[in-house]
């Protein structure tokens, strides 16, 4: 009959105290590697994002993850790694995107001249989307969806509330204008800039120009009697 070999009791693990100055040495080099590798990821990310802002503003959402690894000189493998799927990449840009309208929205709030500050938060939404045909599909919701919009919502009221407030106050626009009627404006310029924009790229100036004229008109000047031509006898009352 077989008899079992004795089991062999193991040591217990060494304390820290009672390693050698080699073995002490490991493990900061094994914390500095893994902090290595997280400096690598963060890197890799950031460049990621920044590629893909380039690529998309240029050739539009419908880019794949292989070419934007193609145009920022990285393997399909290392933005797989960072971004697992085409959308999780779109929405991380997405939520960039809100974020520097929010602010953009907040400054041009509290801006010395309210008039100065309303204009130049429309043109400057005004050029980016002229800039970057990527972002005007992102905020136009082509490829987000309502979620998305109401996400959009949500961020940037706050900052579009008191950028129309002051210049309702100072009298840049009318009394009955709502803060939720810029972001119809930003669509409406967006869309010309699209229309435009293999044209006459900078066309979008001119109907900003004709868009912020109209912002002055009262209600008076936009009522049926004011789109009859001269001499025409007013309109009777309905």
């Amino acid at each position: 009959m077989e008899t079992m070999p004795p089991v062999i009791a193991h040591p217990p693990l060494p304390a820290v105290a009672d390693l050698s100055p080699y073995e002490l040495d490991l493990a900061p080099a094994a914390g500095a590697l893994s902090r290595r590798s997280r400096r690598d990821a963060d890197r890799d990310r950031a460049r990621i994002l920044e590629t893909a802002r380039e690529v998309f503003a240029v050739y539009g959402l419908d880019v794949t993850l292989e070419d934007i690894a193609r145009f920022g000189g990285l393997s399909v493998r290392t933005v797989r790694r960072a971004f697992p799927s085409r959308e999780l990449l779109v929405e991380t840009l997405f939520d960039q995107a809100l974020t520097e309208l929010a602010v953009a929205a907040e400054e041009a709030a509290e801006h010395a001249d309210p008039l100065l500050g309303f204009l130049g938060f429309l043109s400057e939404s005004a050029q980016v989307q002229a800039r970057n045909s990527g972002l005007r599909m992102l905020l136009q919701g082509e490829t987000t969806g309502p979620q998305a919009a109401e996400t959009a919502r949500t961020r940037l009221l706050p900052g579009l509330t008191r950028l129309v407030e002051r210049a309702r106050e100072s009298g840049v626009v009318p009394n009955e204008m709502r803060p939720t009627d810029l972001p119809a404006l930003q669509f409406v310029l967006g869309n010309m800039t699209e229309y435009a924009e293999n044209v006459e790229p900078e066309l979008w100036q001119r109907y900003l120009a004709i868009l912020l004229d109209g912002l002055q008109m009262t209600a008076a000047d936009c009522g049926p009697d004011a789109l009859l031509p001269p001499g025409r006898p007013a309109l009777p009352p309905s």
